[in-house]
């Protein structure tokens, strides 16, 4: 019976990864690391985090808590809006939310009882 479970797995595995949106995805997460452009806005995105997050424990008394926080913020926005990386980030979040639908159809199909992630991707409270 496992066997079964496992090889219905496999070939639902192969038939996402069969889709243009996967394919696209996968192209896509070479191409970003790949890119010297956007390695640079991933470098610097992380730099601005980890500077922003050090400044974040000491709140309002660290003195380049606002300076650290507009790079932070400025260097997110010039990530997440890179045409590559917002194209990635809409298939992902397509890739999820399919991923999703799917947990939810079995959990259901099972037993109403079973959670399963809601429509915002999060478990709900039982």
């Amino acid at each position: 019976m496992k066997q079964t479970w496992l090889n219905a797995t496999y070939d639902l595995i192969e038939e996402i990864k069969a889709q243009d949106n996967y394919k696209r995805l996968v192209a896509l997460n070479e191409q970003i690391a790949t890119s010297e452009e956007i390695q640079r806005l991933v470098a610097a995105f992380r730099t601005t985090s980890e500077r922003y997050e050090e400044s974040k424990k000491y709140g309002t008394y660290h003195p380049d808590l606002k300076r650290d926080q507009l790079a932070f913020s400025e260097a997110k926005q010039n990530l997440y809006t890179h045409p590559v990386v917002m194209e990635y980030k809409r298939l992902e979040k397509d890739l999820q939310r399919q991923l999703d639908e799917i947990s939810t159809t079995i959990a259901t199909s099972i037993s109403p009882k079973i959670k399963h992630p809601n429509e915002l991707g999060m478990m709900p409270k039982h």
